[in-house]
């Protein structure tokens, strides 16, 4: 199958050595471009004395060494909500990592879990400047004192209509890995150029909150990730 990747181009590159081995044609069409901010990263995490730490993104760890950058928070819990997050932190330096299920809401949950950690202190969330509020919300409903502090930008790619229309021409699937990057390829004209297709691929979303970001005339090619990792989004391929 022809696969579009609409992943940042570093992330990309990963997925596509995946469908490679699985077979598969990838495609990369990356909508983002990472830009971080390790100073900024760094100052936080040196800021004061914080109960724990959460991430939601592999990008939010990048170029983090914990024993360099936050000796003081190295044994302390760290939040991650996927295995890929935890990953990072691990290869970061922190010994104490919580693996979510990769939900934001279900990570809240797990924070709150562990509310008497935060009766002095707040929990600081390593973020991007554009995010899904998840996270964030329920831990305010929750009660969860918290810090959020972005430490990285994903900085939009533009592709010009007929680019963007070569890369999906004859497309048998495409990868949405987030709500943002549905959102993007979307507001960039795609659906246009979709309708124009012989037949609609397959929209491959790797979470329920990620396919309301697919216009309703494309719901009956929505597939969605039974479990919000790779493997599982990977797994719809026919």
């Amino acid at each position: 199958m022809r696969v579009l990747v609409t992943r940042p181009a570093e992330k990309a590159l990963k997925t596509g050595a995946l469908l490679e081995r699985l077979g598969h044609q990838p495609v990369a069409l990356p909508l983002f471009h990472t830009v971080h901010d390790p100073d900024g990263a760094r100052q936080a995490l040196k800021r004061q004395s914080w109960a724990a730490l959460a991430a939601t993104s592999t990008e939010a760890l990048k170029g983090l060494d914990a024993e360099r950058d936050a000796p003081a928070l190295r044994d302390r819990p760290l939040f991650a909500v996927g295995a890929e997050t935890a990953h990072a932190a691990l290869v970061a330096g922190f010994t104490r990592i919580f693996t979510g299920t990769g939900n934001g809401e279900a990570l809240a949950e797990a924070i709150a879990a562990e509310r008497s950690l935060f009766s002095k202190t707040p929990l600081l969330y390593l973020a991007g400047s554009l995010r899904a509020p998840h996270l964030e919300r329920r831990l305010a409903a929750l009660g969860v004192p918290f810090e959020t502090v972005a430490v990285y930008t994903m900085a939009p790619i533009d592709h010009a209509a007929a680019d963007l229309s070569v890369a999906i021409q004859d497309a048998d699937a495409i990868l949405f890995y987030s709500q943002m990057t549905a959102m993007r390829f979307f507001a960039l004209g795609a659906a246009n150029i979709l309708r124009e297709s012989a037949s609609a691929p397959l929209f491959l979303c790797l979470s329920e909150n990620v396919a309301k970001a697919v216009p309703a005339a494309f719901a009956g090619a929505v597939r969605i990730a039974g479990a919000p990792n790779e493997e599982s989004l990977l797994s719809l391929l026919p």
